[in-house]
């Protein structure tokens, strides 16, 4: 979450969504994923929660749309 929050608040008009996906599959579960197929089944996770569309209101996590990112606010 602190990394999250650090480049949030320092690219509050573009967040580098691409960077974060990298630190979260490489940096943060990188080393305790040893299988090839399982690293990549994490970027390709990845790739539906840190991606642009979040940002848009009617995205949906999920086909069933039970999981979505809460609205923007405090």
């Amino acid at each position: 979450m602190r990394q999250l929050k650090i480049y949030i608040d320092q690219y509050p008009d573009k967040v580098p969504l691409e960077a974060l996906r990298y630190l979260t599959a490489e940096c943060n579960y990188g080393g305790r994923v040893t299988d090839g197929n399982d690293r990549t089944l994490i970027e390709t996770l990845l790739k539906d929660y840190y991606t642009d569309r979040i940002f848009s209101e009617d995205y949906k996590f999920s086909p069933s749309g039970i999981y979505f990112a809460p609205p923007h606010g405090e």
